[in-house]
């Protein structure tokens, strides 16, 4: 979301809490939850006040607009975990499969190492 979309969500929260908006403010919950789509961040705002009398906090955004997969439509961190496997099994000698017959096995492993 830009800097002026975070303003809108301030402005929507002051229709409910009559919070006072400000650049400082717009800019502060764009630091913290501008990684959001705008209409995320909005719902997870509206959500918010059906369940709460109390202000909305970027930390409330950010709690009810966890997607239910991962955040940028793939996992990155996994992808790039097997590739590492992959990699180091390669320069060891050793298939996937037998790394993960042997990962929780610290004497295989640490035997396997000495020889890449």
């Amino acid at each position: 979301m830009q800097v002026s979309e975070a303003a809108q969500l301030l402005l929507w929260a002051q229709g409910v809490d009559g919070r006072v908006l400000s650049e400082l403010s717009a800019r502060t919950w764009h630091q913290l939850i501008g990684h959001l789509p705008f209409d995320v961040a909005l719902e997870a705002v509206q959500e918010h006040y059906r369940e709460e009398h109390r202000w909305v906090m970027p930390a409330d955004v950010l709690k009810r607009a966890v997607p239910a997969g991962p955040r940028y439509g793939y996992d990155a961190t996994a992808e790039m975990l097997a590739e590492q496997k992959a990699a180091w099994c390669e320069a060891h000698g050793v298939t996937v499969e037998e790394f993960d017959e042997h990962k929780h096995d610290a004497e295989w492993i640490e035997e396997v190492s000495r020889r890449g």
